[in-house]
C-alpha cells in the first residue's frame, strides 16, 4: 500500500530547475535510497518533501493528506541531517526527548519514550552524557533516536554517515537498517554511495539532472541498467565505443549480443553503440598462461593490450590495460608489470549495451 506518493513535482531555485517532474511512490515500511552524483538534486528532493523549499508545481501527498502546501512543522516528516545537527550542551536524553518537549508531551511520557529508544538504539547507560562526549556513530544514533521519537510518518536521512570513518560505517549502515526493519517506518536515505544504497535499501531511485533516471531493486539497478548512465554509476566503469553496429560484431557476434545484459534494437545498422562492462567481469591472460575458456570468440568479446598500472586492492590487483583508443580495467590475482602484453576477455552475458 502506498504511503508517500510525489506526483508530477517540479522545483526550481530562481531560473534554474532542480527537479524536474518527479514521480515516486514509497510504500509503508519502505526504505528508498535516492542515489546519483552530486547535483543531481537528491538533497533538494527531500527539503521539498520536508517542506524546507516551496515547490512550483506537483502534489506529495502521505496517505490521503495532501501536505505539499503546508508547513514543515505540519508535516509530520523528520530528518536525520549529515551534522546530526545535536544540541551540544543537552545530555543524550534532553537530546532524544526534544522534539516531543516542543510538542509539550507529558514529562513522564517523554522519560518513558526516550528509555525505549535508548535501549533500540542501544545507547542504553550513556543517557546523562552530553553528546559532545560521545563517537561519532554514537550521536549518529542519538540523531536517529531523535528523528524516531515524535513517530514520524516519513524519516528521511541525508547522507546519514558520511562523517563517520570507513569501518564504523559498516556496522551503522546494517544498524539502521535492522532498525528500519524491526520498527517499520517508512524512509528516504540520499546518499552518492553506491555500496550504501545496496546494503540498505528496498528499492533504489538513481537520479540524474533532476529527473529519476531508473527506480528498481537493488538487485535490478545493478544488473539491468536501463540506461548508460546508470550503467556507469553503478560500477560499469569500462566502456567501449563502436561507431557501427558492424565495428561491434567485429568484436562479437550479432547472436551472441542477443545474450547480453541490454538488448538494443540491432536493427539500425549505422547507430553508434556503447558497451559497459564491469572489471571484476574481465577475463585477463598473459601470453605465458594458457586459459582456453577465455578463448572462445563466439560468445565474448576479446582483446589485446598491453599493461599500463597495476593497482593493490587488498585481495586483488586492478589492471589499467591500454587497448588502441581504449584503457579497459581488468581484476587480476597478482600485480603485473607495466608493458606486459595481455589477452582480455568478456563474455557476452557480463555486456550492457546502449
Amino acid at each position: 500500500m502506498t504511503h508517500l506518493l510525489i506526483e508530477n513535482l517540479h522545483a526550481s531555485y530562481g531560473d534554474k530547475v532542480i527537479l524536474n517532474n518527479i514521480n515516486l511512490a514509497v510504500a509503508q515500511g519502505e526504505m528508498i535510497a535516492l542515489l546519483g552524483p552530486s547535483g543531481c538534486g537528491k538533497t533538494t528532493l527531500l527539503n521539498a518533501l520536508c517542506g524546507f523549499m516551496p515547490i512550483q508545481s506537483g502534489c506529495i501527498s502521505i496517505g490521503d493528506r495532501k501536505i505539499s502546501t503546508l508547513a514543515a512543522e505540519k508535516r509530520n516528516i523528520t530528518m536525520v541531517f549529515q551534522s546530526y545537527a545535536l544540541w551540544p550542551h543537552m545530555t543524550v536524553s534532553q537530546n532524544i526527548g526534544y522534539g516531543l518537549k516542543v510538542q509539550k508531551v507529558e514529562r513522564a511520557e517523554i522519560e518513558t519514550r526516550v528509555n525505549e529508544l535508548l535501549s533500540i538504539v542501544n545507547l542504553e547507560g550513556l543517557q546523562d552524557e552530553k553528546v559532545t562526549a560521545l563517537s561519532g556513530g554514537q550521536r549518529q544514533r542519538v540523531a536517529l533516536a531523535r528523528a524516531l521519537a515524535i513517530r514520524p510518518d516519513v524519516l528521511v536521512l541525508d547522507e546519514p554517515l558520511s562523517n563517520l570513518d570507513a569501518k564504523v560505517r559498516l556496522n551503522v549502515r546494517h544498524e539502521i537498517k535492522a532498525l528500519q526493519k524491526k520498527l517499520g517506518f517508512t524512509s528516504l536515505i540520499v546518499t552518492h554511495d553506491q555500496e550504501e544504497a545496496l546494503v540498505m535499501a528496498d528499492r533504489i531511485a538513481v537520479l540524474n539532472q533532476g529527473q529519476i533516471e531508473q527506480l528498481g531493486t537493488p538487485e535490478e539497478i545493478y544488473h539491468q541498467p536501463k540506461t548508460a548512465f546508470v550503467a556507469d554509476f553503478m560500477g560499469a566503469n569500462n566502456k567501449l565505443t563502436f561507431s557501427s553496429l558492424a565495428s561491434l560484431q567485429q568484436q562479437i557476434s550479432l547472436s551472441s549480443l542477443t545474450q547480453s545484459k541490454m538488448q538494443p534494437s540491432f536493427s539500425n545498422k549505422s547507430t553508434p553503440y556503447q558497451v559497459f562492462f564491469r572489471s571484476e567481469d574481465v577475463g585477463l591472460t598473459t601470453l605465458s598462461q594458457d586459459h582456453p575458456k577465455l578463448h572462445n570468440e563466439t560468445d565474448a568479446i576479446r582483446i589485446l593490450g598491453d599493461v599500463q598500472q597495476s593497482a593493490f586492492l587488498g585481495g586483488s590487483y586492478q589492471i589499467s590495460v591500454r587497448c588502441g583508443k581504449h584503457t579497459i580495467q581488468a581484476d587480476h590475482h597478482e600485480n603485473l608489470l607495466e608493458g606486459t602484453p595481455v589477452t582480455l576477455c568478456v563474455p557476452a552475458g557480463a555486456l550492457h549495451i546502449f
